[in-house]
């Protein structure tokens, strides 16, 4: 009964900043996992979803919310560049310490801009970007911070969104307890109290609902992890990408 419900503990770092090498322990910390487990590979599988419906050599703009330790980011400018997209990513996060991390993790990309800004209060027009993505967010937010995150990113985005985040399971909880051991008190203490936040499949598509984007489908990847992802239907009312959707899908056959 204890993970039956999702905690609402904070997080260490949701309310304190720590010294910069401890930030830039977390952010190797998250960057080594979303690589060795499939993390990136998920949001990268929606993409490739996504991406059937697009013209070869497009110009792809992509905003990156809470964009951490810029992982994501680099991957999918590669992914694009090895697909033959031109992808523009800009990474926003609110955080200057994960900022200053990010910067020193990137090589100098003309397609790679850094924002240091909170999403609703981004300085940038409605429909500035294709795409919205977001990694390892969600599970910070209260159920009505994640319908007001959605609506937001869909105010921003006029083609689609992948939210990419951990599913909570008494099996992942163990995990993050054994591999976050060896590093900082920070990653001991905020890894596994992230599964513990962290929403499950049925908890989060009603969300989406409730932001009136049943446009959005989940999909469960290896690796403990989910996607909710999905193009916005086109103003004639068919799907902007040819893709069937459904509600719940088990895509990845995450353990």
């Amino acid at each position: 009964m204890w993970m039956a419900r999702r905690s609402l503990e904070r997080e260490y770092l949701d309310d304190h900043t720590p010294p910069q090498a401890v930030v830039d322990e977390v952010y190797w910390f998250l960057g080594a996992i979303n690589r060795w487990l499939g993390g990136t590979r998920a949001t990268l599988r929606r993409f490739e979803e996504l991406s059937r419906g697009w013209t070869p050599g497009a110009r792809i703009r992509v905003l990156d919310v809470a964009s951490g330790g810029g992982d994501h980011a680099r991957a999918i400018i590669r992914w694009g560049r090895a697909q033959g997209f031109d992808l523009h990513v800009t990474a926003l996060d609110v955080s200057l310490s994960a900022l200053h991390c990010a910067k020193r993790r990137s090589a100098p990309n003309d397609r790679l801009r850094f924002v240091c800004a909170d999403v609703h209060q981004a300085p940038c027009r409605d429909g500035a970007f294709d795409y919205v993505i977001c990694a390892l967010f969600f599970h910070h937010l209260t159920d009505d911070e994640a319908v007001q995150m959605l609506r937001s990113f869909n105010r921003l985005a006029t083609r689609g969104i992948v939210v990419n985040d951990l599913v909570r399971r008494w099996r992942h909880y163990a995990w993050s307890w054994l591999f976050t051991r060896p590093f900082n008190a920070v990653l001991r203490n905020d890894g596994p109290l992230s599964v513990r936040r962290a929403f499950r499949p049925d908890e989060l598509m009603p969300l989406a609902r409730r932001a009136a984007m049943t446009w959005l489908s989940i999909e469960t990847h290896f690796g403990h992890r989910m996607t909710l992802a999905g193009d916005r239907p086109s103003p004639r009312g068919g799907q902007a990408s040819s893709e069937s959707r459904r509600p719940v899908s088990s895509g990845g056959g995450g353990p």
